[in-house]
């Protein structure tokens, strides 16, 4: 099993690098393998959670706050209003939108989904210190953070 370099090893922006490229391979892997998006995919899980977390939002609203194109986000919510987990309601501030809201039958699949995923990232991190769990999570957030305002930053520039 390879080890990465301490922390104040100079090449520590490779170690990231590499280690960030073998995480996505990773969880591309896992998500083949898994029965986890069987019901509805990690795009469209990704909507769902969304939404349960911010509520009923426009196309475009879930759009920006997905950092996606809105033409993605209708073909993703196209797939899951067929499946029935969300529906369109007319905006009442603009009849000429709509409003994306996550069923009931949407709220029990993506939580059956977030149960599974949680089940097993508890798993992969059993034998992890609580304080090392806690760094990581905060790392990721982090990372996220800098990814999306990377990618805000540089369609500014475009």
């Amino acid at each position: 099993m390879d080890v990465p370099p301490a922390p104040c090893d100079p090449d520590t922006i490779g170690v990231i690098e590499l280690e960030l490229l073998k995480l996505v391979r990773h969880l591309e892997t896992f998500g083949r393998r898994s029965s986890l998006y069987r019901q509805v995919d990690r795009a469209g899980y990704l909507v769902l959670r969304t939404l349960e977390a911010t509520g009923p939002m426009s196309t475009k609203a879930l759009a920006t706050t997905l950092n996606l194109d809105a033409s993605t986000v209708t073909r993703q919510i196209t797939a899951l209003e067929g499946a029935g987990f969300v529906e369109r309601r007319p905006d009442p501030s603009d009849r000429r939108s709509s409003t994306i809201i996550l069923t009931e039958e949407g709220h029990r699949t993506m939580a059956g989904v977030e149960r599974e995923r949680r089940h097993g990232m508890e798993a992969l991190v059993s034998d992890w210190a609580e304080q090392d769990k806690v760094t990581l999570g905060r790392a990721l957030s982090r990372l996220n953070i800098s990814l999306l305002e990377s990618g805000r930053t540089s369609k500014d520039v475009d």
